[in-house]
């Protein structure tokens, strides 16, 4: 017998990315050479995670009630507009007036409300085939359902010709549409998109929206401020919004918990576009009422960070420069690894830059016993492995690679 509802009795945390992480954690306490390659956090190659002097400047510089009053659920004008003006950059005047922000609790409590919003109860979301696992359990909650399209083609590259069949097939059915796209640094296998892929995006979303049928993109961005191209190639993309049709909207959702290494301290928001007004009064309005009566409101803290760091020029100007580095220690460990993988003859998933790489394999549970019997962990997923690579050392990235070979070798024979 059992005191839960019908609906909770099946539930269980199916993304063991935590879990995993968590006793990867415990063994590299007892034994410093255990190799953590789970949770998706920067560290420096001393082993320390890697913070920013900007942000602890901004810290230290708030006051008690900054710190610890409460946030508005919302949060603030100022939170807004700093929230605008580092997502835009040089296009913020553009987009100024058709945004609207909503903070929430890092880029999980921005997809939770897109979610519950822009779909009905057992309505699905078209998901990327390959996925940060935690969509499928939000969406569960909510009690929706998911598809998935195929990320790639035969090619390697973003597959617009199985996205566009899917999206019709729900258009039919369900009368809307609602899509994710995790771009750039994809997680979790570090592709990140060309402007013509992000072209036939868009134009996808303008055939399928002609005839007045909803249709809205999340675009979970992540980890958009660690893309090796840089902040204006990764904002040019954003333009192309302003061409969607009346009916297609897209629904940002920003990880300040990322971006700034706040990891635990839960700041994110919800960037809405759209040209139409009251689609921007819509979403304000349903996504205070889901914050409100979710988890009340953000913290002051992460919020007021935020506004300091992406309003104050000397501030950001100074954690540019250290997100500079951060960039160069991921780019020459994933250069290390990807190296160490041509050499062993180890497969990976399309890669360009980010946290994590991914490698295709028939059994990712067996692999990933039998690497953590080397000491060595990873998340096994669906039919994948993941290595975080922003979590391990520029020499760890040079030696996995063939102990990895050697393992799926052994284990998929």
């Amino acid at each position: 017998m059992t005191l839960l509802s019908k609906r909770s009795i099946v539930k269980e945390d199916k993304s063991n990315i935590i879990t995993l992480g968590a006793i990867a954690a415990e063994e590299k306490k007892k034994d410093p050479t255990v190799v953590n390659a789970t949770i998706g956090m920067l560290y420096n190659e001393e082993g320390s995670l890697l913070t920013y002097k900007s942000v602890d400047n901004a810290l230290l510089a708030l006051t008690k009630e900054e710190k610890y009053a409460y946030a508005s659920t919302p949060g603030s004008s100022a939170f807004h507009e700093a929230i605008k003006k580092w997502v835009f950059r040089s296009y913020y005047k553009d987009f100024k007036n058709i945004s609207e922000v909503m903070a929430t609790p890092g880029g999980t409590g921005a997809l939770s409300n897109c979610f519950a919003n822009y779909l009905d109860e057992g309505e699905c979301a078209l998901l990327p085939s390959y996925m940060w696992g935690n969509y499928k359990q939000i969406l569960y909650e909510n009690g929706e359902t998911f598809e998935t399209y195929k990320l790639f083609d035969e090619q390697g590259k973003f597959n617009l010709e199985d996205l566009k069949e899917k999206m019709e097939e729900i258009k039919i059915r369900q009368k809307r549409v609602l899509f994710v796209i995790n771009d750039p640094c994809h997680n979790p296998t570090g592709y990140t998109m060309t402007e013509d892929e992000w072209k036939g995006v868009i134009d996808i979303m303008n055939e399928l929206s002609k005839d007045g049928t909803p249709i809205v993109l999340i675009h979970d961005m992540a980890y958009i401020d660690y893309a090796k191209q840089g902040f204006e190639y990764t904002r040019k993309n954003m333009e192309l919004y302003k061409k969607l049709n009346d009916s297609a909207m897209v629904i940002m959702a920003f990880s300040g918990s990322k971006t700034l290494a706040l990891y635990g301290v839960r700041i994110g928001a919800q960037v809405c576009i759209s040209k139409n007004k009251n689609h921007l009064l819509d979403f304000a309005r349903a996504n205070k009422f889901s914050s409100r009566s979710k988890w009340s409101n953000t913290t002051n803290l992460g919020n007021k960070i935020i506004t300091k760091i992406f309003s104050d020029e000397d501030l950001k100007k100074s954690f540019e420069d250290e997100l500079k580095y951060a960039k160069f220690l991921l780019s020459k460990r994933a250069d290390a690894f990807l190296l160490g993988a041509k050499n062993a003859g180890l497969k990976t998933i399309p890669f360009d830059c980010g946290f994590f790489i991914t490698i295709p394999c028939q059994n990712p549970e067996k692999v990933y016993q039998a690497l953590v019997q080397k000491k060595i962990h990873v998340i096994p997923m669906g039919s994948v492995i993941r290595v975080t690579i922003s979590a391990i050392s520029l020499n760890d990235c040079e030696k996995l690679p063939r102990i990895i070979k050697d393992v799926i070798d052994e284990v998929d024979r």
